[in-house]
């Protein structure tokens, strides 16, 4: 076990990828905003990934989001995991 009295040397960083998939109806309208995301907390406005309040959450996407959007469309429930 670690013995953290004299201070922290240094870090370990770990990493993930997570997916998030947004609906889209069927005339094509993307709902791509905050409170689609399953990682958007709707009791407290806060995103899990950056914990931060997100602006406009019904209508936009946070400035500090870290999602990247490859623009793929996924059309069956299969293709989402």
């Amino acid at each position: 076990m670690a013995n953290f009295d004299s201070g922290v040397k240094a870090y370990i960083t770990g990493e993930c990828t997570v997916k998030v998939h947004f609906p889209i109806d069927y005339r094509g309208n993307a709902e791509v905003n905050c409170y689609q995301c399953k990682l958007f907390s709707r009791n407290t406005g806060v995103c899990q990934l950056t914990k931060e309040v997100s602006e406009y959450p019904t209508k936009y996407i946070g400035s500090n989001c870290p999602l990247i959007f490859s623009g793929e469309i996924n059309d069956t429930k299969e293709n989402l995991t």
